[in-house]
């Protein structure tokens, strides 16, 4: 599919088909292509929770304010970040040359050494980069999806046996929509609006 059409096809779902499974080779095939998303340092702070267990989902739709899709999906994916993801730089960069190991491990961890506020930042942006390739990804493959950051993080980090260091970023919803409970795409900002050129106060893009 060409990339124009992922993205006006892509919507974020809400009613899903409850009888949609989606297997063990389908999800590798998928996470293939989003582990390949950017990240700061090539770090790939990013982790995924798949849950496709229909106990496990009703108890995440109490945690999620009762949202139907939850137990509906397919599959609920709830999209993390790692804190300690610069903890990995000499193995990431094992298998680069000497020069480019030698100047970027230790400018990694210089950058992120107790820094708790940047790890925190870097985790989130590098987990909704990855959410974003999820979602496109999916579409691809003939899979519709939807954000969710309606959830009590807490709860549910709890409940996916997260580690202290992984943060919750999102969840993204897969499955198969009910067409027919699909709302027309509602009001999009034009890129006028949106778009400067140059500087904020530059002239819009389009005008």
């Amino acid at each position: 599919m060409e990339f124009s059409d992922l993205a006006r096809s892509r919507r974020s779902v809400r009613v899903y088909a409850p009888d949609a499974r989606i297997d063990d080779a389908e999800l590798e095939a998928l996470f293939a292509e989003v582990v390949l998303s950017p990240s700061s340092f090539n770090l790939q702070h990013w982790q995924f929770v798949v849950v496709r267990d229909a106990a496990r989902k009703q108890a995440l739709r109490g945690l999620c304010y009762g949202q139907a899709q939850v137990e509906q999906c397919a599959a609920l994916v709830l999209v993390c970040g790692r804190l300690d993801a610069h903890e990995d730089a000499d193995r990431i960069y094992a298998a680069e040359p000497a020069a480019t190991r030698d100047k970027y491990v230790p400018m990694i961890k210089g950058v992120y050494h107790e820094r708790a506020a940047l790890q925190r930042e870097e985790a989130i942006r590098s987990g909704a980069l990855a959410a974003m390739s999820l979602m496109y990804a999916a579409r691809n493959r003939g899979w519709d999806s939807g954000p969710m950051i309606g959830f009590d993080a807490a709860k549910v980090a709890s409940l996916l046996a997260l580690a202290p260091t992984s943060v919750p970023v999102m969840m993204v919803t897969l499955g198969r929509a009910v067409s027919e409970a699909l709302l027309p795409r509602g009001y999009r900002r034009p890129v006028s609006e949106v778009v400067r050129l140059e500087t904020m106060d530059g002239p819009a893009l389009g005008a």
